[in-house]
């Protein structure tokens, strides 16, 4: 009874000084360090404080303890500040808060530069970071998410590989992506690198986190990144020179320049549901508890199974997350953000984002992310979670990835042998859970309520809100997947060439291609990126993670496949609609088999040269033979993409019945004579 009494004490306490938080924030947006002429201002929100001081050191490591001055701040509008002279400018800095007769010494949260692994604030001027032509650089967005084909990617794993073809020197670094025409050794007629995506037709690429996380920054220990320290700093691993607060930057800057020249946008990848280390992160120094949720007991709450959850829905948190994302925006000039576990920030918060990227002239900038948690979450009503069940209550600025599309392509990903569509085993029990030709309809049309009616798997407004995909980092390749569910003995050659492995994933890829919503590839998936089996490399050696470029080579069937699909969809603007009226146009026909597809795609733009798109897929081992629809009035059934490739020129004109061999697929362009 004690215990419990203890327990409610503790969680009535936090919750008594959230509330007292809550009414002591702080609206400007001039935290952290301002340059003004000849001063250097510095703030700080931490209302509780007895005491705050800025501390200067000549060394950004820790190791060097020597302070260069301690200056005390005073409190003012519920901050902490103080202006000093510009003699400190390219020093580094940290704040010591005193509460009672403890002292801490914290990183700014609002830093945005800092020294080795991220333990100092570093106070440089910005302007002097711009690489040359900065200024000039342009944004890149599209006319709407819909358009998108985003390549989801590590920094590290893009060019570690020495088939890359980029130089020794920046092989895993921000600047691989400066290298313009690198190809592999001794080939050139296969491209690398930057060379590769423009050739690709790619126009985003969704790069792993990117800003500070926790780690050493000097060793090559591989990791994704999930740790955030630093929200807005990059990451110093990919840099040249670590140690130098302005070289991260620059180069950083550098890469997204060299993006953004060939029409690339820059999606980052964020981190806004945890942070790295819980008691001693930044954070809970700085405002303890704030920051975070509690349970019932008043202990760190844990949805995102990394030791806590962040509290996007009180003031200052929510405010932290809009400025980061805007300051990423301005500075770096980033195209994109994708949200982590997005299920633990609330539905406010991201829609508050939106519009005020909206209202500051960024409604290009385009915002996704995973809509669940890691199995629970503690948002409290009147706040919701921005997950599935909630996506009606995101703005349609927001998207969310389609698990949905993705399990009904090949299975569950939970479960490594489960099959699905691709693999030929709908309707076939499966561990996880068993899925049917419906199922995979459903998330072709992006899941979006039809006649405007809602249930549980048509979750979307529109198209505008999904992600359609099939692999992204997480779990098995989607190669890896269709080597579980499809060989009973797996050794090394098992990822290699396989002809019946790489027709099932030609499947993949017509149904993603012509499904609604935005597609997103993992990098490498075109090509059958194969990370040897291992489901969750997030620190896996590097030779498991990067790229093989060779295989761009060896299956240049498969990538030239990709490549033709990406433009059927760019040249047919219904697979690309924003609203839902193909979506609701669309016509599914009875095949009687869970494992075949036939599905028709109208046009209602009348001055296409397309007035429909007819969809046949057959991932069974039988042959099929098919009764197409009368053509309209002077037109003709064109195929467009068969096993032997895909593109906007007719490969034959195809009769009344068409004969799909086993696992293949026939998409017929209904083209005026």
């Amino acid at each position: 009874m004690g215990q419990t009494d203890n327990y409610s004490d503790k969680k009535a306490q936090i919750d008594q000084r959230i509330c007292f938080l809550e009414e002591h924030t702080y609206q400007g947006n001039d935290l952290g360090v301002t340059f003004q002429e000849h001063a250097i201002t510095f703030k700080c929100w931490t209302p509780e404080a007895d005491a705050v001081s800025v501390i200067i050191y000549q060394s950004g490591e820790v190791k060097d303890k020597d302070r260069v001055m301690t200056v005390p701040m005073k409190q003012e509008n519920n901050c902490w500040k103080v202006t000093v002279t510009d003699e400190v400018k390219e020093m580094f800095y940290t704040f010591e808060i005193q509460r009672g007769q403890e002292k801490v010494e914290v990183v700014d949260l609002y830093a945005k530069a800092v020294g080795l692994n991220g333990d100092r604030g570093a106070i440089i001027d910005l302007k002097e970071t711009d690489p040359e032509g900065w200024s000039q650089t342009e944004c890149v967005g599209q006319d709407t998410i819909t358009d998108a084909y985003i390549w989801e990617l590590h920094v590290e794993d893009f060019s570690s590989s020495k088939t890359s073809g980029i130089s020794e020197k920046n092989r895993g670094k921000y600047l691989a992506f400066t290298e313009k025409n690198t190809h592999l050794e001794g080939d050139e007629r296969q491209p690398t690198g930057l060379a590769y995506l423009k050739e690709q037709g790619i126009n985003y690429v969704h790069l792993l986190p990117i800003f500070d996380f926790d780690n050493d920054e000097l060793a090559t220990t591989y990791n994704w990144g999930y740790d955030p320290k630093n929200y807005n700093v990059p990451e110093g691993k990919y840099s040249s020179h670590p140690k130098d607060p302005k070289a991260r930057i620059r180069e950083c800057k550098q890469m997204i320049q060299s993006l953004h020249e060939e029409s690339i946008g820059v999606v980052m990848d964020v981190v806004f549901n945890h942070t790295a280390i819980t008691e001693s992160s930044w954070f809970n120094k700085t405002v303890p508890n704030y920051y975070y949720r509690q349970d019932e007991e008043g202990n760190f709450a844990d949805g995102s199974a990394c030791g806590n959850e962040i509290a996007s829905e009180r003031k200052m948190m929510r405010k932290f997350i809009i400025d980061s994302i805007l300051y990423w925006t301005k500075e770096y000039k980033i195209d994109g953000f994708r949200f982590d576990l997005m299920g633990l920030i609330d539905v406010e918060t991201m829609n508050q984002l939106r519009a005020s990227l909206d209202s500051e002239g960024f409604s290009h900038v385009i915002l996704y992310g995973e809509p669940w948690d890691a199995g629970s979450n503690r948002i409290i009503q009147p706040n919701i979670p921005a997950n599935k069940s909630n996506v009606w209550a995101l703005s349609e600025g927001v998207a969310v990835f389609s698990n949905d599309l993705r399990d009904s392509i090949k299975g569950d990903v939970f479960e490594e042998t489960d099959g699905a569509f691709i693999q030929g085993m709908n309707g076939q029990p499966q561990v996880k859970q068993t899925f049917y030709a419906a199922n995979l309809a459903t998330a072709i049309q992006g899941n979006t309520k039809r006649d405007g009616q809602d249930s549980g798997d048509r979750w979307a407004k529109s198209p505008r809100q999904v992600i359609a995909y099939a692999s992204v980092h997480d779990n098995l390749t989607l190669w890896d997947k269709l080597v579980s569910t499809m060989r009973e003995s797996v050794d090394e050659r098992s990822y290699g060439y396989d002809q019946e492995l790489l027709q099932r994933n030609k499947l993949a890829a017509a149904v993603l291609f012509t499904s609604q919503g935005a597609v997103l590839t993992q990098a490498g998936e075109e090509f059958a990126r194969t990370k040897k089996g291992d489901e969750n490399s997030f620190r896996s050696p590097i030779e498991i993670n990067q790229l093989d470029w060779k295989r761009a080579r060896t299956f240049n069937e498969l990538r030239s496949f990709y490549q033709g699909m990406w433009q059927i969809r760019k040249f047919y603007p219904p697979l690309r609609d924003a609203t839902t009226r193909t979506a609701e146009s669309m016509v599914f026909y009875e095949t009687k088999d869970e494992n075949r597809l036939a599905y028709q795609v109208p046009n209602c733009d009348e001055q296409h040269p397309w007035r429909s798109l007819f969809v046949l897929l057959n991932s069974k081992e039988e042959t099929w033979s098919f009764d197409l629809p009368t053509a309209t009035e002077n037109a003709s059934w064109h195929i467009v993409a068969d096993p032997k490739g895909a593109g906007i020129a007719s490969r034959g004109v195809a009769t009344s019945r068409v004969t799909i061999a086993p696992l293949s697929f026939c998409l017929l362009a209904e083209q005026s004579n």
